[in-house]
């Protein structure tokens, strides 16, 4: 008998095609019920029921269902309206998989697209659709990103909930976000901008600066925080209300901004050089400058991804200026040294920093850790990666305040749990 030569790549197109075909003829039935109940109407020749759902779910979207028999769950329908002229509808964002984007079926000859997932009712997460782009994205950032600029992604238009340009999607049990928005009577902090020159970087970056509601009153002593990526977004607005409810003490914050997505990669992914000027040169200006403790203790180093970790690296190398660490999904599936582009599993990058951490004394610090349940994909897990970094930590006695949220690597989530992480660094011990 002669094998045929079509491998896995082969086998998964014949099955992606399969499904669609039977899509395209009604024999797939979709998970949702009342996408199932109007593709039966559309077989019976009803079009106007498409209509009234298109109408339905203006400003309603996803489709929201419940799972029969499961109380802590929801099914979650994402719903695309094509042209005739739509040849390929995917997602990014919701439940991971095995590549980044996620297909959506056509329901029979209509202009509808769907994909169904069950979700936690504690799930909040971003999505956005690309249409007529590749079947899958290779797991490499420049490929991602050139396809990205030439196609963009696409907010659902059927859904108001939008944030930092995604479409969003919150469930019914997520956690509470109270400290997001501005609050009437709060006192606001005051927010600038700084350029500071880098005799050991031989660059010059752009800050952020805000200093806390009350900063010019004389003899008060603030806590300081470096923070990555320019600070948090909204960070400004999170502050003001923690302090105006005595939640937190008053803080500067010195956010450093990237030159540019180059310079994101190279300077945030464990660079020692990038951590000496945040030691050696920027902290100590900002000691000077502005009137903060001068002790480690009441030193905050923070960031999210990228910055997540080397918020931890900076803990780990200059525990004498930083004794706190705020990560919010760090990155710690990369390696210290990116170099030339190569495979996620070549070297011993993942675990890098725990090991790390695993053969070191114990520093003075204390960690604020927190990774979305939905940051996992092949061949590793951010997640997975978090949690070894945290049971290395508590096994070598360090304090470590460790959280997941049921979401994925989303600004959305990092919001409202920057409070969460803030306030338990500054908590009194």
């Amino acid at each position: 008998m002669r094998r045929s030569r079509r491998g896995p790549g082969a086998l998964a197109i014949c099955i992606s095609f399969a499904l669609v075909t039977l899509a395209v003829k009604g024999a797939v039935q979709p998970e949702s019920a009342r996408v199932a109940a109007l593709a039966r109407e559309v077989q019976r020749g009803n079009r106007e029921a498409l209509a009234g759902f298109w109408a339905d779910l203006a400003g309603n979207a996803p489709l929201v269902e419940a799972v029969p028999g499961q109380t802590r769950q929801r099914r979650v329908t994402f719903l695309w309206r094509a042209t005739n002229k739509t040849m390929r509808v995917t997602m990014i964002g919701g439940l991971p998989g095995p590549n980044i984007l996620k297909p959506l079926l056509p329901l029979a000859d209509t202009d509808m697209w769907y994909l169904s997932e069950v979700h936690s009712t504690e799930a909040r997460f971003q999505y956005v659709f690309h249409v007529d782009g590749p079947e899958a994205l290779p797991m490499e950032e420049p490929a991602i990103m050139k396809e990205f600029q030439q196609n963009p992604p696409r907010t659902d238009p059927l859904n108001t909930n939008q944030y930092a340009g995604f479409s969003c999607v919150e469930l019914r049990d997520a956690p509470p976000q109270p400290w997001i928005n501005k609050r009437e009577g709060v006192p606001a902090g005051r927010k600038t901008q700084e350029k500071f020159k880098s005799r050991i970087l031989n660059a010059e970056y752009p800050l952020s600066i805000y200093t806390p509601p009350g900063y010019d009153e004389a003899g008060r002593l603030c806590w300081l925080m470096i923070a990555f990526d320019g600070g948090f977004r909204r960070m400004d607005v999170t502050l003001d209300n923690l302090f105006s409810a005595r939640k937190i003490p008053s803080i500067v914050v010195v956010g450093v901004q990237n030159l540019s997505s180059q310079s994101r990669m190279r300077d945030l992914n464990a660079s020692d050089q990038f951590a000496a000027f945040l030691a050696k040169e920027l902290a100590p200006w900002a000691r000077k400058t502005f009137r903060v403790h001068h002790d480690p203790a009441h030193t905050i180093v923070g960031g999210i991804s990228l910055g997540g970790k080397m918020a931890v690296y900076c803990g780990l190398k200059h525990s004498e200026v930083f004794g706190k660490v705020l990560s919010q999904s760090g990155t710690f599936i990369t390696g210290q040294d990116p170099g030339p582009p190569r495979a996620l599993w070549d070297g011993e990058a993942p675990g890098m920093l725990a090991i790390q951490f695993l053969q070191s004394p114990r520093l003075p610090l204390d960690f604020y850790l927190e990774v979305g349940r939905y940051e996992t994909t092949l061949p590793f897990s951010p997640v997975l990666e978090t949690r070894r970094l945290r049971d290395i930590l508590n096994a070598k006695g360090y304090r470590v305040t460790y959280s997941e949220f049921v979401g994925g690597h989303n600004e959305v989530c990092w919001r409202g749990s920057f409070a969460d992480g803030i306030s338990a660094l500054t908590a009194t011990r």
